[in-house]
């Protein structure tokens, strides 16, 4: 009974705290956020570039083949991207625009 006790317990529990650690999280986002420049320009690896590609694919734009290749297609998607969301549309991926498009850890 004590051992059925404990596991109910601990199964209520688990959804608390991963509530807390999720909240947690959010909240370290936001103070980094704040500290990050937003019209600072990273520079992407292939694999950055990759991701932004996907980014952008999952929000209905173009970006050409998903390649690692920043290429005038995935420029055109980006500068689109920007338009749609009141970002200025340089066609650079600038913080702001990796924190749109929700790869906030390729921010610098």
């Amino acid at each position: 009974m004590k051992k059925l006790v404990i596991a109910a317990v601990a199964a209520l529990s688990l959804p608390v705290l991963a509530a807390a650690a999720a909240t947690n999280a959010l909240a370290q986002d936001q103070r980094a956020a704040a500290d990050v420049k937003m019209d600072a320009v990273p520079t992407l690896n292939s694999e950055g570039v990759r991701k932004v590609q996907q980014a952008l694919q999952k929000k209905g734009l173009n970006p050409g083949p998903i390649d690692g290749v920043y290429g005038p297609l995935t420029k055109e998607a980006v500068r689109s991207f920007q338009d749609r969301y009141g970002i200025k549309a340089t066609g650079e991926v600038d913080n702001q625009t990796l924190f749109a498009l929700g790869e906030v850890d390729l921010a610098i």
